[in-house]
């Protein structure tokens, strides 16, 4: 079975199946370019009512950990949220680093 949308570097339908990666799901090298992924990867974003929560936390200056813990998001989604966050926020309220 080939995944869907073939390989994400170069589109190449020509996968083969190789193994299995440490959470059981099946691992595709591509045939043209030689680069690995794994088939059907699950998307994990953070819901609306997550994001509020994250948000409400942070401003009660909770560890990011402590946020994690609290609302059950791994590390890299909290911030990736702040990092979205902080691209969002005008250029006037960003700021400046003085020496």
């Amino acid at each position: 079975m080939v995944p869907k949308g073939g390989c994400p570097r170069c589109g190449s339908q020509r996968v083969k199946k190789k193994g299995h990666i440490h959470n059981g799901k099946q691992n595709h090298p591509c045939k043209v370019c030689e680069r690995q992924f794994v088939g059907q990867a699950d998307p994990r974003r953070i819901s609306d009512e997550q994001r509020a929560l994250v948000e409400r936390l942070l401003l009660e200056r909770i560890s990011l950990r402590g946020i994690c813990r609290a609302v059950g998001v791994g590390l890299k989604g909290v911030l990736g949220f702040l990092a979205e966050c902080y691209t969002q926020a005008p250029e006037d309220l960003v700021p400046i680093r003085i020496t």
